[in-house]
């Protein structure tokens, strides 16, 4: 039952839009088999969600072969922009009066939902030895302003899998 609630606030709360990617149609991809996290990364994300798209995302990169590596092949740097969605649900209220030649009337709404938050998130793939961007990848995840940790979770390993799952260039 719990984890049917979790898919169901991940449905909810963790909708993600298409992944935009972009690549240097120069380089040979097939020649990346290690990786690690940028020195300097800056995700822009607080330590726990940076921890949970961290994890996710070594999860999936090992998942394809590749292997962290303190002498990497290339680099992988994430940030993040966010911004407030506001809600357009809303419940009207209305008061009027009328008749012949004049007429009144009073309304307003009330919001049913709070905000959410959108974050957009960017993966850089850097060649190691070039220090040169050499693929991009760019999704965005809607989180409730109450998300779970859960919750959380699965919207980040949802965004980690639709974006990665584009690299390389040209498998699917």
């Amino acid at each position: 039952m719990r984890a049917i609630k979790i898919f169901l606030l991940g449905l909810l709360f963790g909708a993600c839009s298409v992944a935009k990617v972009d690549y240097d149609r120069n380089t040979d991809f097939s020649h990346y088999r290690t990786f690690n996290f940028y020195p300097e990364m800056n995700s822009g994300l607080n330590q726990l969600d940076e921890k949970r798209i961290v994890v996710q995302t070594e999860t999936f990169l090992a998942g394809k072969g590749f292997v962290k590596s303190d002498s990497p092949d290339m680099y992988v740097n994430i940030f993040s922009r966010q911004y407030e969605t506001p809600n357009n649900s809303s419940v009207g209220i209305g008061i009027g009066s009328g008749g012949r030649g004049g007429g009144v009337g009073i309304s307003g709404g009330i919001p049913i939902r709070s905000n959410s938050t959108t974050q957009e998130i960017t993966f850089d793939l850097i060649d190691a030895g070039k220090e040169e961007l050499i693929w991009q990848g760019i999704s965005e995840v809607k989180l409730g302003n109450n998300s779970s940790p859960e919750a959380r979770e699965q919207a980040y390993k949802k965004v980690v899998e639709k974006v990665l799952g584009k690299y390389p260039p040209g498998k699917k």
